[in-house]
């Protein structure tokens, strides 16, 4: 629960009968500093007719409103043109305060596989760490955000009003997918010392789930994550970035990172099986990491 607090409050008589309009601020700091989310309701008895939500972080520091003035702004329209035109306000039934997220299953496992490139090297990683998965007796899904549409995040804070995006793509697909997995793995090339675009959007989009997690209240239970990385050039320097990334992706969404499997020198080979011994010592490393996370 989020410590939470009346600002305003007026009985007001809609329709020949009284109900309550009720101005709250929530305490949402656990998310980022200073965030607090301002619900307005309308409620007759215990039935919620009406609500507004707005927070802090909706408005950046040249924009001349706050989330207050607007949700008192809206407190006080609404008290005075409510009971007179009822049907202006009252067309919808009410979001609910979080968005619901299915549980957190052990034995299930997602696999995002970042790459453009549907049959390349990185595409080659995911499917040991499929094949891993599937020994280790975990139900595993691969998920391509190349082939999925998913737009970029625009940084407005919405959802962290209702735990949802305002974007309407694929992207619920993949919070579904990692409410569910006890184990995330991220597949990915090095491109230009870091991660895909299409993954990146993946990456930022994970705010909306992030929200819906903070606003039920936090943990759904222990979730692992591994990183599996191809780079063309040789060094483990090329990963520095891309782990980073990785590291900071999992943390996000509450997941402790077990460890990575990294290729390099990808370039001179073309293919990560045509060197003696890659495939076995790369199926073998995966194999003790997802052991590890199945137990």
């Amino acid at each position: 629960m989020h410590d939470a607090w009346i600002l305003r409050s007026a009985e007001i008589v809609v329709d020949g009968m009284p109900g309550v309009l009720v101005l709250k601020g929530e305490d949402l700091s656990a998310a980022y500093p200073g965030m607090v989310r301002y619900t307005l309701e309308f409620r007759k008895e215990d039935t919620v007719l009406y609500t507004y939500r707005t927070n802090t972080y909706e408005y950046p520091p040249a924009n001349p409103q706050t989330a207050e003035s607007v949700a008192l702004t809206a407190f006080h329209r609404l008290r005075r043109e409510l009971p007179e035109r009822p049907e202006t306000f009252v067309l919808h039934q009410p979001e609910p305060a979080v968005r619901p997220l299915p549980p957190r299953r052990p034995e299930a496992a997602v696999i995002i596989q970042g790459s453009p490139r549907l049959y390349g090297n990185s595409a080659i990683l995911a499917g040991w760490a499929a094949d891993a998965c599937r020994d280790a007796g975990l139900r595993c899904e691969t998920l391509s955000p190349a082939e999925m549409r998913i737009e970029a995040c625009t940084g407005c804070f919405r959802c962290y009003n209702a735990g949802r995006c305002v974007i309407q793509d694929d992207m619920p697909v993949i919070d579904r997918a990692l409410a569910e997995a006890g184990l995330v793995i991220v597949c990915t090339p090095v491109y230009t010392e870091t991660v895909p675009a299409a993954l990146k959007a993946v990456i930022d989009r994970c705010q909306a789930y992030r929200a819906a997690r903070v606003l039920a209240g936090g943990e759904a239970g222990r979730q692992a994550g591994i990183l599996c990385a191809v780079s063309g050039r040789k060094g483990a320097e090329n990963f520095v970035c891309v782990s980073r990334v990785a590291g900071s992706f999992f943390r996000f969404i509450g997941a402790e990172m077990l460890g990575e499997v990294c290729v390099d020198g990808v370039d001179a080979v073309s293919d990560i099986r045509a060197t003696v011994g890659r495939e076995a010592g790369g199926r073998a490393e995966l194999q003790a990491l997802i052991n590890r996370a199945a137990d």
